[in-house]
C-alpha cells in the first residue's frame, strides 16, 4: 500500500505493460529520489560513472608508460572537455525515465538496477521513446536540457557516435596495457 504522501498516477502504457508516475515528481519516496540525483549528476558531467573510471584508468596507463605518450594524454583530455559541449546523451534520459516511470511488478519506493536495465533496453529496442520522454513530464525535470535546433533525434545521434568515438579511444590505451 502506498504512504498517503504519494499520488501515483497513469502515465503511458506500452508492450503490455502500464507505466505510472508520482503526480508531483519532487515529492517521491527516497529511494527513487536518490538514484534520480545519480543521473543528474551524470547529466551534470556530461558522462557516466563507468566512463570516468575508464577515463582515470586509461590516465594513469598513460602516465605509467615508458615514454609518456603526451599526445594520447592530450587526446583522451580533449574527449573530455568536449563532453562538456554536448547537453546530454541519450542514455542520461533513459535512466531518468526509468526512475520516473515504474511499471506494475515494480515498488515505487525503490530502484532496482537490473530491472531497469532490461526496461531500458525493452524501450530502446521498441522506438520511438526518445521522443516520447521528452515530451512528457520528465521535461520538466531537466528545465535546463536546450538541444540545438532541428531533430532531438539527429543531435542524439551525433552525440551517441561522439559518445563511442571517446570510449573507443579509452579502450584502446586500455587495451594496449594488457
Amino acid at each position: 500500500m502506498l504512504q498517503e504522501q504519494y499520488k501515483v498516477v497513469e502515465a503511458f502504457r506500452k508492450d503490455g505493460h502500464t507505466y505510472f508516475h508520482f503526480d508531483d515528481q519532487f515529492k517521491i519516496p527516497t529511494g527513487r529520489g536518490l538514484c534520480a540525483l545519480t543521473v543528474y549528476e551524470e547529466f551534470n558531467m556530461r558522462c557516466t560513472r563507468e566512463y570516468l573510471e575508464l577515463h582515470v584508468k586509461a590516465f594513469e596507463v598513460i602516465l605509467n608508460s615508458n615514454p609518456v605518450k603526451l599526445t594520447v594524454l592530450a587526446k583522451i583530455n580533449q574527449n573530455l572537455k568536449e563532453r562538456l559541449q554536448l547537453a546530454l546523451f541519450p542514455d542520461h534520459i533513459y535512466k531518468l525515465a526509468s526512475v520516473v516511470f515504474f511499471d506494475e511488478t515494480e515498488s515505487p519506493y525503490n530502484y532496482d538496477y537490473a530491472y531497469n536495465a532490461k526496461k531500458i533496453e525493452n524501450w530502446k529496442a521498441s522506438g520511438g521513446m526518445l521522443d516520447f520522454f521528452l515530451k512528457t513530464p520528465l521535461k520538466d525535470l531537466i528545465p535546463y536540457l536546450k538541444l540545438p535546433k532541428g531533430s532531438a533525434d539527429q543531435y542524439f545521434q551525433v552525440a551517441t557516435a561522439v559518445d563511442n568515438l571517446h570510449l573507443t579511444d579509452l579502450r584502446e590505451v586500455l587495451s594496449k596495457k594488457e
